[in-house]
């Protein structure tokens, strides 16, 4: 039995942000202690459960609330791409389909995200010029989906992380973290690629190829004038960027 995360996720926010007013509350008897805003350029990997690898990039704004504690507004990009072409797509249809079909056109598609973001950093120090870093926050996303046509969705979710930082002068740290997202993207519809396949005597068919989320798999539609009305009843599919991230990069002091 599958177990819902997101009602666990939100409660773990709840107290994470809740600890984070009260730290900001007890810091405003501190009125003394540093007070810097900062700008971070990160950059890395990421993996999704439906996009597997994916470039993952944000620039961050950051107020330090008090020392332990900044809040980040961030904006990201989020990139996955795949190209087949030809023969090379024929080939995986046939091994799939126990064929040997092939594409009249090339599968080139892509799915792009931009993430805005709002992060509570808080940091324990581990010596005088490294630190420890505990991160929770929300993103809202704006996704563009490029096969043939192009598809634009939004989506809102958390993420969670640790992250770690070495000052290596007066203004500038070295920062990495890790985190983990919760976020998918539903109701994108299928494109049909124009093609061919092998009937059981080795004729030729001409049709189409189509993904269905169902099973995961590509199939091949006999022509028969009927196309758009079939690619409606196909059911729509999801892009779930449900995964984990890794990035490094600098941060500035101002």
């Amino acid at each position: 039995m599958k177990i819902p995360l997101r009602p666990f996720i939100s409660m773990a926010l709840f107290f994470f942000w809740g600890g984070m007013a009260m730290s900001f509350l007890s810091a405003q008897t501190r009125r003394s202690e540093e007070r810097s805003i900062y700008v971070g350029l990160m950059g890395g990997y990421g993996h999704s459960e439906s996009q597997g690898g994916i470039a993952d990039l944000r620039a961050e704004l950051l107020l330090s609330v008090s020392r332990s504690l900044k809040l980040g507004l961030g904006l990201g990009y989020l990139n996955s791409s795949g190209q087949m072409h030809g023969s090379e797509f024929g080939g995986m249809m046939g091994g799939m389909m126990g064929g040997g079909g092939g594409l009249a056109m090339g599968l080139d598609h892509s799915f792009t995200s931009t993430p805005l973001t709002l992060t509570a950093h808080l940091r324990r120090p581990l010596s005088h010029s490294a630190g420890a870093v505990l991160l929770g926050g929300v993103g809202y996303y704006w996704s563009r989906y490029r096969d043939i046509t192009v598809q634009r969705k939004e989506a809102f979710g958390p993420h969670l992380g640790l992250g770690a930082d070495l000052r290596i002068g007066r203004n500038v740290l070295v920062i990495g973290e890790a985190s983990y997202r919760f976020v998918s993207f539903k109701g994108f519809r299928a494109d049909p690629h124009p093609g061919f396949d092998f009937d059981e005597r080795g004729h030729r068919m001409d049709g189409f190829w189509f993904f269905d989320q169902r099973d995961g798999r590509y199939h091949f539609h006999l022509e028969d004038g009927q196309r758009d009305e079939f690619m409606r009843n196909l059911a729509p599919f999801d892009i779930d960027l449900t995964g984990f991230s890794i990035k490094a990069g600098l941060r500035l002091a101002f």
